[in-house]
């Protein structure tokens, strides 16, 4: 219907963008319309700009286009985010540091009977250091008919990794 036309039509379809920039460009008024297809489907669109163009920067190393939401969160600038988030994590560690001293502390004190635990200070630390122990003692329970509590090995291990997790690395 719209094969060669000589004056302008008042529904002119859409020219589509050639795959190669060398190819020739055809005047409007050669335009021809896209097929439609029935209802219900839909014609298969090429990938992204911005995914081809991530993967041509990267220079070939992915074997796949990226996502869209992979190049989106590779364009989003997370510098002014650093200091108060190294900020946030320097004072998770320091923290954990000191709760980890308190244990031990708790801990060594544990082992002597005659402490009056009711009285302060002594109080307070049981305050600090059971609620953690006690979720420690279900991942490992007492052994030897309840006289050996390991639960401050798997308390301590699991403070030295989230120190870990939090600490920043080294940069090389």
């Amino acid at each position: 219907m719209y094969g060669l036309l000589t004056a302008p039509c008042p529904r002119a379809p859409l020219l589509r963008a050639f795959p190669s920039p060398g190819t020739r460009v055809l005047p409007k008024t050669l335009a021809f319309p896209s097929p439609r297809l029935p209802r219900g489907l839909r014609a298969s669109r090429p990938p992204r700009a911005t995914a081809e163009a991530a993967t041509s920067v990267l220079g070939g190393i992915l074997a796949a286009p990226l996502s869209t939401l992979e190049v989106g969160l590779r364009s989003v600038n997370l510098a002014p985010l650093r200091a108060p988030v190294a900020a946030a994590m320097s004072a998770a560690v320091r923290w954990l540091g000191v709760y980890r001293e308190v244990l031990l502390v708790g801990v060594l004190l544990s082992w002597f009977p005659n402490i009056p635990w009711d009285r302060q200070p002594f109080s307070a630390l049981r305050d600090l250091c059971d609620p953690f122990l006690a979720l420690c003692r279900e991942v490992m329970p007492p052994v030897f008919g309840r006289k050996l509590d390991l639960s401050p090995l798997v308390a301590f291990m699991a403070i030295d990794i989230i120190i870990m997790i939090l600490r920043p690395q080294p940069r090389m």
